[in-house]
């Protein structure tokens, strides 16, 4: 399976003086998870517009030219990209005037509804620029089409669940010879001129995804980093080094944003130290020089690895092939999902809805 790297291009559409692109929700081993409750729901939160509205009927286009127009009056926006179109929008977050405005998607799979109606949460309603008549004349498509999706994500989640499980027996394989202690020690020296913060915090931004496009990967926290450290992996150790980078950072009640592996969406792999811009990522998914590179080899008994090398080696090669399966399946259903697409386009009364765009613009501050 090739990856597809940063399809976005962070830097043409989110601009480079941006807080950049992420994705809040994966297709992972336990099927769709998504991070909307820690991305969307903190508290400094102050506005939140839930928009709704089925394929096609212009959710993402809609906060696209939300981000361009707080971008030109000077805000910041972080980009929150789908996972399974990267090149759609799940949501995004302004830094207005009178506090942080979040804008997302609400519709399936990533259902969300308003919890403080009026008062912080406003729906938005693009459904209110479709021809229900004419969506009706097409009902059986819609239908059709819908199943279709359906039966291939289910698919790609019994894929993407049996390649968790395959890369789950590996790490167990390879545990008992991580020199824990060790590890924990350079963990301990790495972080020793971080100062304490003012209590723990993790935020989420997932750096990579599974879906209809393959692989992908954003690189977001490499380009907010002040000082970057790559982690040489080896034998998947680095998201143990990783998970005691968080546990440190809890100690110092430090504010982290982490990424997390879409398929084992309990892993980490990448921190960012928010306020130091210390941050550490697999070396497999960092094309930038770094300022200091981390060898896990350091923490392996190399010579009892000879004895799991071979069956390690063998699960690999299922696990690769288990998720080429997956994004064939995801691949798949993303076609379904376009030819809906195509039917709600026909449906549409889109410049009534542009004209709602721009007059909505105007309520950004």
């Amino acid at each position: 399976m090739k990856d597809r790297k940063d399809p976005i291009g962070n830097g043409s559409d989110e601009k480079r003086g941006t807080a950049g692109a992420l994705f809040a929700a994966a297709n992972s081993g336990r099927g769709f998870v998504s991070f909307y409750d820690s991305v969307f729901g903190n508290g400094d939160i102050k506005k939140k517009y839930i928009i709704k509205g089925g394929p096609g009927t212009g959710k993402s286009s809609f906060m696209k030219e939300i981000a361009s127009y707080a971008e030109s009056r000077g805000m910041e926006v972080e980009y929150y990209r789908c996972s399974s179109d990267p090149d759609s929008l799940d949501g995004i977050i302004l830094d207005g005037r009178e506090g942080r405005i979040a804008m997302l998607d609400g519709t399936a799979p990533h259902c969300m509804e308003p919890e403080l109606p009026g008062a912080r949460d406003e729906i938005i309603n693009l459904g209110e620029f479709w021809d229900g008549e004419k969506l009706g004349q097409r009902y059986n498509e819609i239908v059709s089409f819908g199943a279709l999706k359906g039966n291939c994500y289910r698919k790609a989640y019994r894929f993407l669940s049996a390649a968790s499980e395959v890369e789950e027996i590996n790490r167990a394989l390879i545990l008992p010879f991580v020199r824990g202690e060790k590890m924990r020690g350079a963990v301990s020296r790495l972080l020793r001129t971080v100062p304490n913060g003012n209590g723990f915090h993790a935020g989420t931004g997932l750096a990579d995804s599974i879906g209809m496009k393959g692989s992908v990967r954003l690189d977001t926290y490499e380009r907010q980093a002040k000082t970057l450290y790559v982690i040489d992996d080896y034998y998947g150790t680095g998201s143990l080094f990783l998970t005691m980078v968080l546990e440190e950072a809890a100690q110092k009640e430090c504010d982290v944003r982490v990424s997390y592996q879409p398929l084992l969406p309990s892993l980490p792999d990448a921190v960012l130290f928010v306020q130091s811009g210390i941050c550490f990522v697999l070396g497999e998914h960092s094309d930038r020089e770094a300022d200091g590179r981390i060898n896990m080899k350091r923490f392996v008994e190399a010579d009892g690895l000879t004895t799991i090398k071979s069956e390690y080696r063998v699960n690999r090669r299922l696990y690769e092939a288990l998720l080429d399966s997956a994004t064939e399946a995801l691949a798949e259903a993303g076609r379904y999902h376009f030819e809906l697409e195509k039917i709600y386009v026909s449906c549409m009364d889109f410049e009534s809805e542009r004209k709602f765009t721009r007059s909505f613009c105007q309520r950004i501050r």
